[in-house]
Parts: C-alpha cells; structure tokens; sequence
C-alpha cells in the first residue's frame, strides 16, 4: 500500500482519520466506534457490491478504498 502524503486529521474524541493515495484510513479510539466499523464491514464487503471494500488491521485501524483500489485490496485478500 502506498503511504499516505497527506496530513492527518485528529479529532478531540483520539480518532484520526488520514487521506492515503489508496485509501482513507482511520484510527479509531474507543470501543463504540471500534464496534460500529466492525459492523459496517459486513454490509460494506457483501458479495454484492465490489466496491468500497473496508479492511481492519491492525485492531483499531480501519482501510477504507473505492474504485480501482478496492479491486486491487480484494485481489490481494484472494476475494474476487
């Protein structure tokens, strides 16, 4: 993955959120916020809709990517 160039952004509550080349990424600090992305990225990833694709890891930061990007991230899981 391409390292993000752009600056990041922190919010009062811990979270950052950081514009990458590839992705908008999130670091997510509280448990409740943790739990809400969890849940997105079953409805976000169904077999459905190829794209966005959302990807945690490590716990806590959260990948989002759209477009030729998400296909790329896909591919590299195995999923097609």
């Amino acid at each position: 993955m391409a390292r993000s160039r752009a600056t990041a952004a922190r919010a009062a509550d811990g979270n950052t959120v950081r514009i990458g080349e590839e992705c908008l990424e999130l670091d997510v600090a509280g448990p409740r916020e943790i739990d809400l992305l969890r849940r997105w990225q079953g409805r976000v990833n169904g077999p459905t809709y190829p794209q966005p694709y959302l990807v945690e890891g490590p716990p806590g930061r959260f990948r989002l990517y759209v477009g030729a990007a998400a296909e790329r991230a896909r591919t590299r899981r195995g999923i097609l």
